[in-house]
C-alpha cells in the first residue's frame, strides 16, 4: 500500500495536484457511471453505513465499533459487514471472520473488529448481509460503505476528523476525496465530529455527534523509553496522541497504510529499540500485521471512540430504525 501524498493535505493547491487533475476527471466520470449503473438491493434489516469522502485515516473503523457498542446497549445484535480491504477473498466468498485467521485473507481491519463483534467479509456486501441475517443479526453496520451505491441504507453516518478535514478538497489522485464533499454530506444523516465541535461545511440542520478518540496507555509503558511505529492512513494522528500523553517517545517510524510487516522490518525496529534501550509500541490494527513470532515483543496501544452524549446519539438512531 502507498502512503498518502503530503500535497493532499496542503491548504494551497500544489503543482502535483494540478498535473494530476485530468486523472481526477476520469475518476469522477467513473464514479458517476458506477452510481448510475448500480441496482439498489435491500434487506429486511436496519442497515447503518459508516464512511467518509476521504481515503484512509478518518476514524471509520473505531466509529463502527462505537456504533456497535451503543446498538448492543439498545438491545440489538449488530453484525459488521466489511469488504476486507487488503485481504485475498474472492468476489464469490463470504467469510465469517475469526480472530485466529490470517489478515492476508480477511484484511487487518476486519480481523481486529472480529475481536469485539461478529464480522463478515465479502467483496459482495449484500451476500455478506444475507449471511449475517441467517446467523442471527438484527441490525447491520457497514464499514466504509458511504460509496456502496448498490446497498439500501436506513442511515448513513459521515465520519469527520478535524486533523484531516477534507484535505485540499480535490478528487483522487489530485486529492484524498473519493467523491465531492457536497455529495458525501448530502446523502448522510448523522455526522461524527472527531476531536472537534466544528465543521464549516455543516449547518444547524445537520445532526452532529461530538466524539473523541481516547487511547489507553499501559502503566508499564509510562516508565519506559518508547519507539512507536504505525502503518495507518494518517500516522501523524497516532504519534501526536502519544506525545500528548507525555510518554518518553524517543523515535517514531512511519509505514504505508495496511503495510505488511516483514521479519526484516521487525528486526530493524528491534535493533533501533536495543540501541536506544527502548520498547516498541504500535496500534492494535498494526499489531495484527506483525509476524506471529514477534507479537510478544511489541506493545499494543488500544484506543476507542468515546462521547459525553451517547443518549442523544441513540435517540437520533431510533428515528431511522
Amino acid at each position: 500500500m502507498l502512503k498518502a501524498p503530503k500535497f493532499w493535505y496542503k491548504k494551497t493547491i500544489s503543482l502535483n495536484a494540478l498535473l494530476l487533475s485530468p486523472l481526477s476527471i476520469i475518476w469522477s466520470i467513473g464514479n458517476l457511471i458506477k452510481r448510475k449503473a448500480s441496482k439498489v438491493q435491500k434487506i429486511d434489516l436496519p442497515v447503518i453505513a459508516v464512511g467518509s469522502a476521504i481515503i484512509g485515516g478518518s476514524g471509520k473503523t473505531p466509529s463502527v465499533l462505537y456504533i456497535c457498542r451503543e446498538l448492543k446497549k439498545m438491545g440489538y445484535i449488530p453484525h459488521i459487514i466489511s469488504r476486507g480491504y487488503g485481504g485475498s477473498t474472492t468476489v464469490n466468498e463470504v467469510i465469517k471472520v475469526k480472530p485466529h485467521m490470517d489478515f492476508n485473507f480477511v484484511g487487518d481491519e476486519a480481523l481486529m473488529m472480529s475481536n469485539y463483534f461478529t464480522t463478515w467479509v465479502s467483496k459482495n456486501k449484500f451476500h455478506a448481509m444475507i449471511s449475517a441475517k441467517k446467523d442471527g443479526a438484527n441490525i447491520l453496520v457497514l464499514d466504509d460503505a458511504l460509496q456502496s451505491y448498490n446497498i439500501y441504507k436506513n442511515i448513513s453516518i459521515y465520519v469527520y476528523d478535524s486533523i484531516q478535514s477534507f484535505g485540499n478538497r480535490l478528487l483522487v489522485p489530485s486529492g484524498p476525496l473519493r467523491e465531492s464533499v457536497k455529495n458525501a454530506i448530502g446523502k448522510s444523516q448523522i455526522f461524527f465530529l472527531i476531536n472537534t465541535e466544528v465543521c464549516n461545511d455543516l449547518n444547524d440542520n445537520h445532526f452532529k455527534h461530538i466524539l473523541k478518540y481516547k487511547i489507553e496507555i499501559n502503566p508499564e509503558f509510562k516508565e519506559k523509553k518508547l519507539i512507536a511505529f504505525a502503518g495507518l492512513g494518517f500516522n501523524k494522528k497516532f504519534f501526536d496522541q502519544l506525545k500528548s500523553e507525555n510518554l518518553n517517545l524517543v523515535l517514531t517510524k512511519e509505514f504505508p497504510d495496511h503495510h505488511q510487516y516483514t521479519v526484516d522490518d521487525i528486526f530493524l525496529l528491534l535493533d533501533q529499540a536495543n540501541k536506544n534501550d527502548a520498547f516498541l509500541i504500535t496500534t492494535e490494527k498494526d499489531h495484527v500485521r506483525i509476524p506471529n513470532e514477534f507479537k510478544s515483543s511489541v506493545g499494543i496501544i488500544h484506543g476507542e471512540i468515546v462521547s459525553d452524549n451517547n443518549l442523544g446519539f441513540t435517540k437520533e438512531i431510533e428515528k431511522y430504525i
